[in-house]
């Protein structure tokens, strides 16, 4: 509520600035309601201290905010790490289309899970024969809930009954223009300062290719936004669930990153 720009707009300005996108962000404020903590949520802050405080409390709240920190920035490391790892297999090529399939295969073998999904594509509706924004959004959604809980993989171009589609079906021109829109997609509903735990790649499988989706779990809210509304889901069994606003704020005050 401060005068000229409030907390929410400063929120937004230092997660929108690369200098400062990471940095912990906690709310102190002596706006109560729930919906005012998840608008603060889904701006980038990690936590919404509420006035009056208590000292011992804030210092509780810091202490675990620096230590979800760092094991985020230890996720990150290891996220980079692995990525740049793969790269330089590939042009080692130490990993062959073989390597590739038996990878994609072994995940398929093992069934949807928690930390696995299957997605059949990525915009193409399979029943009509034509692009549908419901199509996008499911496979979004089962990133954002990746993200909000352990972590996972999804397959995309993968029936649920594991039988092997393709990236074709989406009907894209080439493989650049097919991972370009899964880029935009992330970066438009997600949000930039997710893409950090999350990578993608197109796997040789087969005579085909299929989408691999890797998400590290996100140290802050990872919201999903079409147009105005901002949906909060997580993992739960082999599927993801919505959470109402009240369940958002409980269950990010109670989450714990697992080093």
């Amino acid at each position: 509520m401060m005068p000229g720009i409030d907390g929410y707009e400063t929120c937004a300005r230092l997660k929108a600035d690369e200098t400062t996108q990471n940095a912990v962000i906690i709310f102190l404020t002596a706006l109560q309601s729930t919906a005012e903590k998840v608008r603060g949520l889904s701006l980038g802050a990690v936590d919404f201290i509420t006035k009056p405080f208590d000292p011992d409390e804030v210092v509780a709240r810091v202490s675990r905010q620096l230590e979800v920190h760092r094991k985020h920035k230890e996720l990150l490391e290891k996220n980079k790490q692995l990525a740049s790892q793969l790269e330089n297999d590939l042009r080692a090529g130490s990993i062959d289309s073989a390597g590739h399939h038996e990878k994609i295969s072994s995940l398929i073998r093992g069934g949807e899970s928690d930390r696995l999904e299957f997605k059949s594509s990525l915009r193409w509706n399979l029943k009509t024969g034509r692009s549908d924004k419901g199509i996008e959004k499911a496979w979004l959604k089962s990133v954002v809930a990746f993200l909000n809980t352990d972590g996972g993989v999804l397959l995309v171009g993968v029936g649920d009954d594991g039988h092997m589609l393709g990236s074709a079906v989406d009907q894209f021109e080439n493989d650049d223009k097919y991972l370009l829109h899964v880029n935009n997609c992330i970066q438009q509903h997600i949000g930039l300062e997710c893409t950090g735990f999350i990578r993608f790649q197109l796997i040789p499988a087969e005579d085909k290719k299929v989408l691999l989706v890797e998400c590290q779990p996100s140290p802050s809210a990872a919201f999903l936004k079409i147009g105005k509304n901002e949906d909060f889901y997580v993992r739960v069994g082999p599927g993801s669930r919505r959470l109402s606003t009240s369940e958002v704020l409980a269950y990010m005050t109670n989450r714990k990153l697992e080093p």
